[in-house]
């Protein structure tokens, strides 16, 4: 059995599908969006990818002063590995008309000022969350652990057959990304007070 079916079984409640299970029902969508994905079980890297890409449907993010409104939504890295290539992909296969979103590879870290969002994984040279400073709303996401612990904004955990997501939210809030209610019920919210992650 595939990661997104037993995600979808733990997200189903009394013959409907909870918040949670809509975020999941987007994800496999992106998935079975790609030709050679269709008719098979989902790799853990392909899991990751296609949350990456759903994330964009329940994360906001504070515009950029003076910059000009844009349908352009752009995934960076520095590092190509198996989630990466996944995302290339999912993009690539998902492109619709009046939205653009690009996959970017960075030449170095000076270049992040172009991107939304930044997936850091962990077997990339630089593993630990990119330090932001207060006017930055750049969404950091990494699957190394304490990744959110950090100062990421949103972790990868596998635990078990499972995929968790974790959000750093008071990190999220500093930097002006909103993150709907949907998506955190999905996920776990680290709370750097007091040093411990709490379901949300």
């Amino acid at each position: 059995m595939g990661f997104v079916t037993k995600l979808m079984r733990r997200a189903k409640t009394a013959g409907h599908i909870s918040a949670s299970g809509v975020i999941l029902t987007v994800v496999i969508g992106f998935l079975v969006a790609v030709p050679e994905a269709s008719s098979r079980n989902f790799e853990e890297h392909e899991v990751k990818a296609a949350f990456l890409y759903s994330f964009a449907q329940f994360i906001k993010q504070t515009p950029k002063e003076n910059s000009a409104p844009t349908s352009t939504l752009n995934y960076c890295t520095v590092h190509e590995g198996p989630v990466e290539n996944a995302l290339k992909a999912l993009i690539a296969a998902r492109q619709t008309q009046g939205e653009t979103r690009r996959y970017i590879l960075l030449a170095d870290w000076s270049e992040i000022g172009q991107c939304h969002f930044l997936f850091q994984g962990a077997d990339s040279e630089r593993s630990e969350p990119i330090q932001l400073s207060a006017d930055e709303s750049l969404i950091t996401v990494g699957d190394s652990p304490g990744f959110v612990a950090n100062g990421g904004i949103i972790e990868f955990q596998r635990q078990g057959t499972r995929i968790k997501v974790h959000v750093n939210l008071e990190t999220a809030r500093k930097h002006g990304i909103k993150i709907s209610s949907k998506l955190l019920k999905l996920a776990t919210i680290y709370s750097p007070n007091s040093g411990e992650k709490v379901d949300d």
